[in-house]
């Protein structure tokens, strides 16, 4: 009976490992692959209703009006590592840009009248994930050459809030 029930108890501490494993290392890549085109797709699709503002920039003597079209570029980059840690076996990059388009104005008309500003701002972001409990968390976001920015998840950052 004992052989019995240590047999069962190592064939569970067995199985039980391989439950908990990490994944392996093309279903990471495919995990990884899918999370971000998820997230930045949903960031695309709050450019597609609301992505311009036009506004009287009054600080200024004599007062301006500026037109601002806002775009998420739908070309970015990932990389994704085997990490060495039991937590985060796997850690990944996405750069992505936003970019704004603008151009001040003597009028309100005239800032009306325009369809493509002539000036382009843009702002390159890095997410640092680390796969964790069997998801990808967003552990870091970096502005590029501007420092970091505030912590937050790749959609909350790149969604279109223009106001």
């Amino acid at each position: 009976m004992k052989k019995v029930l240590l047999l069962t108890l190592v064939l569970v501490l067995a199985f039980s490992n391989l439950a908990f494993a990490a994944p392996s290392e093309a279903e990471a890549v495919d995990s990884f692959k899918e999370y971000v085109r998820t997230e930045v797709d949903k960031a695309l699709a709050t450019y597609e209703a609301k992505n311009q503002q036009i506004f009287e920039f009054n600080k200024r003597k004599p007062p301006v009006w500026k037109r601002i079209h806002y775009t998420l570029s739908p070309d970015y980059t990932i990389d994704l590592r085997k990490n060495d840690s039991l937590i985060n076996p796997y850690i990944g990059k996405l750069e992505i840009a936003k970019i704004s388009y603008y151009e001040e104005f003597a009028t309100q008309e005239e800032a009306e009248k325009c369809t493509s500003p002539k000036h382009e701002d843009t702002e390159r972001y890095i997410f640092i994930l680390a796969y964790q409990d069997e998801k990808w968390v967003v552990t870091n976001v970096v502005l590029k050459y501007s420092g970091e920015v505030k912590l937050m998840g790749i959609y909350d950052k790149l969604k279109n809030k223009y106001w």
